[in-house]
């Protein structure tokens, strides 16, 4: 039996409110980096499954070319990340992790998870797992949302009317 209208209001507001205080948070989370923006997270933690042209980076961040490419110019510039060659294809830069990326990736991990162990101090184990199931199916569904508007898209960009839609709380 499909939810109802107002199950699904319910909880759009509910998500809005959560996605709005983890969007407040950031700008009170200690940073690992001075340097690097916390809007640039997603672009490193897509580049440490190897090294990505910045195209590869928009469209796994949902993200638009310019900004990424933007992000990706001051990670590489801050030493996070570097620029390599394409051995497919010698006219293209790849975009890839350094020692100090791979660092500060592990440094964010370990940042989150606390600040997470933290927030759910009087959660059960079952409750993660179980709120994590559900973030995890709704998070499929989603991306399947995002691939059927896709479809449906003109040539030339993004579908008419449709909302933005982004699988990081962190990038709205």
């Amino acid at each position: 039996m499909p939810i109802t209208l107002e199950a699904a209001s319910t909880l759009s507001t509910t998500l809005v409110r959560v996605i709005k205080l983890i969007k407040g948070m950031r700008h009170h989370a200690p940073t690992p980096h001075p340097e690097v923006d916390a809007s640039a997270y997603p672009v490193l933690f897509t580049i440490a499954s190897g090294p990505k042209r910045v195209s590869e980076l928009a469209d796994c961040t949902h993200s638009d070319v310019s900004t990424v490419s933007r992000q990706a110019s001051n990670l590489v510039s801050q030493g996070v990340a570097t620029k390599v060659t394409d051995p497919d294809d010698g006219r293209v830069q790849l975009i890839t992790l350094t020692p100090e990326g791979q660092a500060l990736l592990e440094a964010v991990k370990d940042q989150r998870s606390q600040w997470f162990q933290s927030l759910l101090t009087d959660w059960t184990s079952e409750e993660v797992a179980e709120f994590t199931a559900y973030l995890d199916r709704f998070g499929d569904a989603l991306e399947a949302s995002r691939a059927r508007a896709l479809t449906r898209a003109p040539a030339t960009g993004a579908p008419t009317g449709a909302p933005r839609t982004s699988t990081d709380p962190q990038e709205n």
